[in-house]
């Protein structure tokens, strides 16, 4: 064979690698549309993210059809686009269509560590958070109070919907200790002791000036524990906030992923039922009416080409919040690849 026609048929193999991956996009970006119609049986998610595949980029077609639609040479040449614009792309979702039904309205699976969106719906969509708020508490209490300060248990501060911690009226504990029930059983009295210890409308206005100054900005909040409709936020907001908070204070994720914490008399149990996922590093849940399912997760996955990565997971408005994470993670496990 000579030197030419090996070449020759060299190219041939590579164009056919780049189609193929792009095939996959086509699949990516068209068919979750579809789930997101509400029809079972097709793909689960509207990704609103353009993913780049095997560095090709393809802005060009509307549709399948008019992709199939192409000659050879017009698909060859579409191969040969230009590498896009975001180089740190790593991700490659290969078989879209084995995901499972995503009932969320919106949801963004992304890497903790770089920062990257792998896939996501309606990321930008505003919406009641509930208590995923006392993520946004810890924080806080975490820049503006000292760990060690002594907080008293009064009847007046207890005075909140909701009694998961079991105070009792008259101890103490500090700032340090309250962070457990806060964010292992959802404590919305934990939520309340925390912001009254100096002044509930400054540390609320503490919360959204700290959730301003890291870029969080559709995000508001009037309570610190989200019984209020009124705090509200987006799936980008919120995984800003998670890596802000793993970066920062990463000792608040390691006690969202404990399974229980004694205190003296006090114990807390982890009422989180990710918690049980092997993957599960931390996070938070939280549900009211308003609000409906809602959950952020830090999971370390070992995705389908070996690499173990850090993933944050933002579930919003859903009824099927576990489900819902379950099948975005062995789809993560299954499906993806980081280059």
């Amino acid at each position: 064979m000579t030197e030419h026609r090996k070449s020759q048929y060299a190219n041939m193999a590579l164009a056919l690698a780049l189609l193929v991956g792009c095939f996959s996009l086509f699949s990516l970006t068209f068919g979750l549309k579809k789930v997101y119609e509400e029809k079972p049986t097709e793909l689960a998610a509207e990704v609103q993210k353009p993913v780049p595949i095997l560095g090709a980029s393809i802005p060009e077609i509307e549709n399948v059809r008019e992709y199939r639609d192409l000659t050879d040479e017009e698909r060859a040449a579409l191969a040969r686009a230009d590498v896009p614009e975001n180089p740190e792309a790593r991700y490659v979702l290969n078989q879209l269509e084995r995901l499972g039904v995503i009932n969320a309205r919106s949801f963004l699976v992304g890497d903790l560590d770089t920062g990257e969106i792998i896939f996501e719906r309606k990321p930008n969509e505003i919406y009641p958070i509930a208590s995923i708020t006392k993520y946004m508490t810890a924080y806080t209490a975490a820049e503006r109070l000292m760990p060690n300060e002594l907080v008293e248990i009064t009847s007046s501060r207890l005075q909140v919907e909701g009694n998961r911690g079991r105070f009792e009226p008259g101890d103490f504990l500090t700032i340090r200790d309250l962070l457990y029930p806060l964010l292992l059983v959802s404590s919305n009295d934990a939520g309340e002791i925390i912001a009254q210890h100096r002044q509930r409308e400054v540390f609320i206005d503490f919360m959204n000036a700290t959730a301003d100054g890291v870029g969080m900005t559709n995000t508001n909040f009037e309570d610190p524990t989200g019984l209020s409709q009124n705090n509200v936020s987006t799936a980008r907001d919120l995984f800003t906030m998670m890596r802000t908070v793993q970066n920062d204070y990463p000792q608040i994720v390691d006690i969202s992923r404990l399974s229980f914490k004694e205190n003296g008399d006090y114990l807390w149990r982890n009422i989180n039922r990710a918690a049980s996922f092997p993957e599960f590093r931390g996070g938070k849940t939280g549900y009211t009416n308003a609000a409906r399912q809602t959950s952020i997760g830090y999971y370390q996955i070992q995705l389908a080409n070996d690499e173990i990565k850090n993933i944050g997971v933002v579930i919003l408005q859903s009824n099927t919040r576990q489900q819902d994470t379950r099948n975005l993670l062995d789809y993560l496990k299954r499906y993806v690849a980081y280059l």
